[in-house]
């Protein structure tokens, strides 16, 4: 979905089959290959993180969680991009815009409303993500992530595997509302400039991505480390609720302790979430062409079946 393809597909969002597929490819493959997150830096700084997880783990220690950050990515991103498109068709038919795409507010609307779904529905995975990652004092050691859901759901409850999913939700959607809004601004003016207007597609939606996760990103750290302290279930690191979480830890560590994990947090979250934006709308357009094509030869087949069934009906009468 390149700088025209909505004006190109009439403005119709693209089949929900393509944009489920487009995003499930891109998050799993991007997830792969990114790996570092804020759970295992909660308590240490990045060196002394990088440290520990190299001699207690050793080099495959860095993708720790991997297997539920693919399934987190994976299935949360086809939910993400179903809704997020679904949306944007509903919000540009109820609330036009003069430009004929999404102002500011309406992105930030679709983008918020869309992440929240999504981070709602996946965030016993999230949890087990979480929990993987993590390498600190008292950590739970799981198989696998199906171990790790069974394990949490029969020692904590089914409430258990929801826990800190209001912090999920209040870290995902306001970073997805202030990315997909910037992301979208951006892509239209660099893509409208000089400059910009001779840059391959795929180099505009880069660079419109990296700026605008990095925004996001840092606006939303400091939900993320409730969430994350919250999720890691470890007495004296969280409190009952998100707002005691964060009572808890200014009163033991400070200001500072907010911003605790942000460098491989913004690495990664930002390079992540640009490479599969990029993929993403790399991979809609041929997706959907794909389904039309699959959609156009079953119909054929279809009135070629009728059409005989309909010759046969007119001989035997």
């Amino acid at each position: 979905m390149g700088r025209d393809d909505s004006k190109k597909r009439g403005g119709k969002p693209p089949p929900a089959l393509a944009s489920a597929v487009s995003g499930a490819m891109s998050g799993a493959i991007i997830s792969a290959c990114v790996q570092a997150d804020t759970a295992m830096g909660m308590s240490r700084s990045v060196g002394q993180t990088l440290q520990v997880v190299l001699n207690e783990y050793g080099v495959r220690g860095l993708w720790r969680g991997t297997g539920p950050t693919v399934v987190r990515l994976s299935i949360g991103a086809g939910i993400n991009f179903v809704a997020l498109e679904r949306l944007k068709h509903i919000m540009l038919e109820v609330l036009p815009h003069a430009s004929g795409q999404l102002g500011y507010l309406q992105a930030a609307a679709v983008g918020g409303m869309a992440r929240a779904m999504s981070a709602a529905v996946m965030s016993p995975v999230t949890l087990v993500k979480t929990r993987m990652e993590y390498g600190g004092p008292n950590h739970i050691t799981y198989k696998n992530t199906a171990h790790a859901l069974a394990t949490i759901a029969s020692t904590e409850g089914p409430r258990g595997l929801f826990r800190g999913l209001w912090p999920t939700v209040l870290t995902n959607a306001p970073f997805s509302a202030m990315y997909y809004m910037l992301y979208t601004q951006l892509k239209g003016a660099i893509g409208g400039s000089q400059a910009g207007g001779s840059l391959p597609t795929t180099a505009v939606n880069f660079v419109s991505g990296v700026c605008a996760a990095t925004a996001a990103t840092l606006l939303t750290q400091p939900s993320d480390v409730v969430r994350t302290r919250m999720q890691l279930g470890i007495p004296g690191v969280a409190a009952g609720n998100a707002l005691a979480t964060l009572g808890l830890v200014l009163r033991s560590s400070g200001p500072n302790a907010l911003l605790a994990g942000a460098a491989p947090r913004i690495l990664k979250r930002t390079l992540q979430t640009a490479l599969v934006w990029t993929l993403y709308e790399e991979l809609v357009p041929r997706m959907s062409a794909l389904y039309m094509l699959a959609t156009a030869q079953q119909d054929a087949d279809s009135e070629q079946r009728a059409a005989a069934a309909d010759a046969e009906g007119s001989r035997r009468r």
